[in-house]
């Protein structure tokens, strides 16, 4: 069954859940200087995204974006059985049976957008059709940031990550013609903008939503856990560029906050959708409920 939706003004937004993983490294390891100890207030406040005491329980996420003129896919997730990513959990990816459930078949999609060049978000960009590899969107152009595309094809970044993803997953979108090199902030259509927030990547991009007075977020990792909400200076073994990212968290929140913005996460727990509170002079992530009033989050 297809994960919550919600209208921004005439902008229909689906969240996808593609998959959870349990990370194999301790969130020692995982958000380095980070004692133990320190996260027990979040596991009691956030119960589901752990996975044991030193686990962190990682929804995959991707959201599908209907507007009146254009269907958009925010991210492809893990990818299919067999993709780089699927191999390394034992698991595939469950965005084609989301988007089935949703109503929307690979060729309704007409933008993906990809949040930045990390393999659990660009895992389900392309398909194998015998040897060769062919868009998993036939109809789509894929818009990716131009520092990302950079980056991600330089050999030492390349070799950062143990297992092999790029020439994959990311550089046919080149030769099959459907790549869009984008850069600073940019109007995808009349309600969505990519705007650029760095540090988790050089070209890590977040997602605007306005129609008709009302206004989301799509932060994609910019925000990783829910605890960073309160913890901001919380930076994980996947960001590129720790300062960079600790800076565009603090300024995200600050917008968050002061903008009362409803925002999802790329791996928040369920549903994905949330709100920024303040309790004690602390700000924590509030789920948004199923009916879409958010529930009581005790102090």
């Amino acid at each position: 069954m297809s994960g919550p939706q919600l209208a921004v003004g005439k902008v229909q937004i689906r969240c996808l859940a593609d998959a959870t993983v349990d990370y194999p490294w301790p969130l020692a390891e995982l958000f380095p200087g980070v004692p133990d100890g320190a996260w027990e207030p979040f596991r009691a406040r956030y119960p589901s995204a752990f996975g044991g005491p030193t686990v962190w329980r990682s929804c995959y996420r991707c959201f599908l974006l209907r507007t009146e003129q254009e269907t958009l896919l925010f991210d492809t997730g893990m990818g299919p059985a067999g993709s780089p990513l699927a191999k390394v959990f034992g698991m595939a990816g469950r965005l084609h049976e989301e988007l089935r459930d949703a109503g929307a078949a690979p060729e309704d999609i007409d933008i993906v957008i990809l949040s930045h060049l990390h393999p659990d978000h660009v895992g389900g960009n392309l398909r194998r059709d015998g040897a060769h590899l062919q868009l998993a969107f036939p109809n789509a152009r894929y818009l990716v940031n131009d520092a990302d595309w950079n980056a991600f094809h330089q050999p030492e970044v390349q070799r950062h990550f143990p297992f092999a993803f790029v020439e994959s997953t990311i550089t046919p979108l080149e030769t099959l013609g459907a790549l869009e090199l984008i850069t600073g902030e940019h109007a995808v259509t009349d309600e969505v903008t990519l705007v650029a927030a760095p540090g988790h990547t050089p070209g890590h991009m977040t997602a605007r939503i306005e129609s008709e007075r009302e206004r989301a977020l799509l932060v994609g990792d910019a925000l990783l856990h829910p605890a960073q909400v309160t913890e901001p200076e919380w930076s994980s073994m996947f960001d590129m560029d720790p300062d960079q990212d600790r800076q565009t968290r603090r300024q995200l929140l600050d917008e968050l906050e002061s903008q009362d913005l409803l925002f999802a996460a790329s791996h928040f727990p369920y549903p994905g959708f949330g709100r920024i509170v303040s309790h004690a002079g602390r700000r924590y992530w509030q789920p948004r409920s199923a009916d879409g009033e958010p529930p009581m989050v005790a102090g």
